[in-house]
């Protein structure tokens, strides 16, 4: 008899624990702040106007460093042997 008595014991724990569960997803539907319609704005994105390339007179690439700019060479005496 006391086999039945834990059997039922089990059941009626399971049953409140589900009853609790059910009153408290009820109690949260009941005081849930009600879900307004989201407004959605509508952004314009003006287009900026880029700037423009205008071609100037610059150095030309082939011209060679002079003066202090020339490049150093290494030379048999330099190199560390």
């Amino acid at each position: 008899m006391s086999a039945l008595n834990r059997n039922v014991t089990i059941v009626v724990i399971i049953l409140v624990l589900v009853v609790i569960a059910g009153y408290l997803v009820w109690l949260r539907s009941k005081y849930q702040p009600p879900v307004s319609p989201v407004v959605e704005e509508t952004v314009t994105v003006s287009p900026i106007p880029t700037p423009t390339e205008i071609a100037t007179p610059s150095a030309s690439p082939t011209e060679e460093a002079t003066g202090s700019m020339k490049q150093k060479t290494s030379t048999p005496s330099s190199t560390s042997r």
